[in-house]
Order: C-alpha cells, then sequence, then structure tokens
C-alpha cells in the first residue's frame, strides 16, 4: 500500500468591507460622522448585506502591494496614452513619414548594390525596376491614410489643382523630409561593413571610391546643369500627369489599381531619360539624404560640387509638378467646363 501525503493549504485572506454604522444626527453632520465612525463586517459571513451601503472594500493583506504596483505602471500608461493621442491627432504625418522613409530605405538600398558591386550582374534595368518596386512599396503601406503623396512635389502639385488642404502642405513636406533623413540613416546603419570594405572608411563623394551617390543624386560627368533641369521638370512633369490621370474617379480600371501604375510609370522613366541627370523628382528624396551624408561623414561639401547641383532637385521637381498639373488641366480634365 502506498503512502499519502497530504498538506494543509490556509485559505486566502476574506476580504473585509468598510461602512459607516447608523446615525440619528442631523445629515448636515452626517458627512463628517462617516470619517470617524465605522464598522468592518466580514463579506463572507454577510451574504445578505445589503451592497448599496458599500463605502469601500479592504484586502489588507494586499493592498500595501497593489498601491506600490499601481505607483509603478502609473507613468506607462501615461506614456501610452499619451502615444495613442498623437497617434489619433497626427495620422497622415506618420503616414507620409513612415511611407517615405521605406521609400528611401529601398531606394537608396538599390544604389548601394549598383555601387559597391554586391552583385555581378549590374545594369540600369536592376536600378530601375528596384525603384519601381520601392514607389509601390511606399504606397501600399500609407496609400490608405495619407493618399502616399511621399514626394513635396506632388504634395503642393495637388494642393494648386486638386483642392488639396493647403494647411495639410507643411506637415506633409515635413513629415516626407523627415522620413527621408531617417531612411538614409536606417540603410547607412545596416550598410556600413560595406561601405568600410569598399572605400576603406575614407568616405568620398565622387570618383572612383565616391559613395555619396548611394544616398543623393548627382548627374553623370556628360551631363551639364542646363539639361539636368531639364530632365528634372519633365520627368516630374510626367510623374504628376500620371498621378493626377490615374487619380481620377472616371479613368477606370486604372483608378482601382493606381499603386501599381504609378510604380511600372516610374520603372519606364528612370529606363528611358533617367540617365540625363540624378533624376530626382522628388525634393525630400534627395535633401534628406543629402543632410544625412554631410552630417555622416561626406562633409557640406555634397552641397556645392558640381557647381551647386543640389538645387537642381531641390527646386527643379516643384517647377515639373506645376508644368505636370497645367499639362493635366488643359489636355486632359474638362470637369470644369
Amino acid at each position: 500500500m502506498s503512502n499519502s501525503t497530504t498538506s494543509t493549504i490556509a485559505p486566502p485572506p476574506s476580504p473585509t468591507l468598510t461602512v459607516p454604522t447608523s446615525n440619528n444626527k442631523a445629515s448636515k453632520d452626517f458627512a463628517s460622522s462617516l470619517k470617524s465612525q465605522s464598522t468592518v463586517i466580514d463579506l463572507e459571513k454577510n451574504d445578505t448585506f445589503n451592497r448599496e451601503e458599500i463605502v469601500d472594500v479592504h484586502y489588507e493583506d494586499y493592498d500595501q502591494t497593489i498601491a506600490v504596483d499601481r505607483t509603478n505602471v502609473h507613468w506607462w500608461y501615461a506614456l501610452v496614452s499619451r502615444g495613442r493621442r498623437f497617434r489619433h491627432n497626427n495620422r497622415e504625418f506618420l503616414a507620409e513619414f513612415i511611407g517615405t522613409l521605406i521609400l528611401i530605405l529601398l531606394i537608396n538600398g538599390v544604389a548601394a548594390q549598383q555601387r559597391l558591386a554586391i552583385s555581378m550582374n549590374n545594369s540600369w534595368l536592376t536600378n530601375a525596376f528596384g525603384n519601381g518596386m520601392a514607389v509601390l512599396f511606399a504606397i501600399s503601406v500609407c496609400g490608405h491614410i495619407s493618399g502616399a503623396h511621399i514626394n513635396p512635389a506632388i504634395t503642393v502639385t495637388l494642393w494648386l489643382f486638386s483642392n488639396f488642404p493647403g494647411r495639410k502642405v507643411p506637415t506633409y513636406c515635413i513629415a516626407q523630409l523627415l522620413g527621408a533623413f531617417s531612411g538614409s540613416a536606417l540603410l547607412y546603419s545596416i550598410i556600413t561593413p560595406a561601405l568600410h570594405q569598399f572605400d576603406g572608411g575614407s568616405r568620398s563623394i565622387l570618383g572612383d571610391h565616391g559613395t555619396a551617390t548611394i544616398f543623393a543624386t548627382y548627374p553623370p560627368l556628360y551631363v551639364d546643369i542646363g539639361t539636368a533641369i531639364a530632365s528634372e521638370v519633365l520627368g516630374t512633369a510626367l510623374l504628376t500627369l500620371l498621378i493626377m490621370t490615374t487619380g481620377h474617379p472616371n479613368n477606370r480600371p486604372f483608378c482601382s489599381f493606381q499603386g501599381v501604375i504609378v510604380a511600372t510609370g516610374i520603372t519606364s522613366l528612370i529606363s528611358s531619360i533617367g540617365y540625363t541627370s540624378g533624376f530626382s523628382l522628388n525634393p525630400a528624396r534627395d535633401l534628406g539624404p543629402r543632410i544625412f551624408t554631410a552630417i555622416a561623414g561626406w562633409g557640406p561639401e555634397v552641397f556645392t560640387i558640381n557647381h551647386c547641383y543640389a538645387l537642381v532637385p531641390m527646386f527643379a521637381p516643384f517647377l515639373g509638378g506645376l508644368t505636370g498639373g497645367i499639362i493635366y488641366n488643359i489636355f486632359i480634365d474638362h470637369s470644369v467646363d
């Protein structure tokens, strides 16, 4: 016969209830009497007690622990609450930020693969296709919240020609610039070993071991400033025309999968005329990464090299967006007739 062992487990402490005792004083003294007179009642022995008279319930063995726990987590709940309020009030800002971050991370990642000779099959088609897929990725992430402008030139153009609220323009542009800067910083953090392997830790902008072109746009040596400006204006005008046309609800079936059409358009533009300049088409796409490279070791010369070429991708896309909007309103949009 096997021996059995039994143990006695102490029951948990009974909850107690503090309630006021009966008092015959006038009603004006009743509130003060509650503080001085009370009776402790065991709830387990008074099942029929009127619950409406309950003032407070005490678990004496646990009160102190609960108070300490509430003190420790109070700051966390306050932080989470503030974060939720910020997210609710800034959904479009956050969407444009993360969308642009993803765009720059992937576009510059393609450039890094090309420049650092990671693959032996580098080609212009790889660059064009990779850029188009990066645009599609970014649009898929944030398009349903902010419209996936991810480009200040597009935001300004839609404000001028498509009734986009002007009060949102600064918010969108700031989010796009911050997203582009952050995307560059994130990419740099994961390709630093490859950069060191390529340039030996000595950062240069152009030349045989120049790596600044991974992040910002620089023209080929055979392209002058005038040609680069014309290229940026034309490319951005065509991109804007495509976005505004495919965004029109009457342009079916293309309006139903606008993101795919825009990504395909980017691939087409880069494949056909992308070699005629640095081909930014997006001021945030160039300025955010350029600021990052100036801070991260390439120096302020990134703004002055090639006769201050940095001004071209900074301003020419806005002129291109304006041109595209005018073309759309003259040749395509007849809703105002």
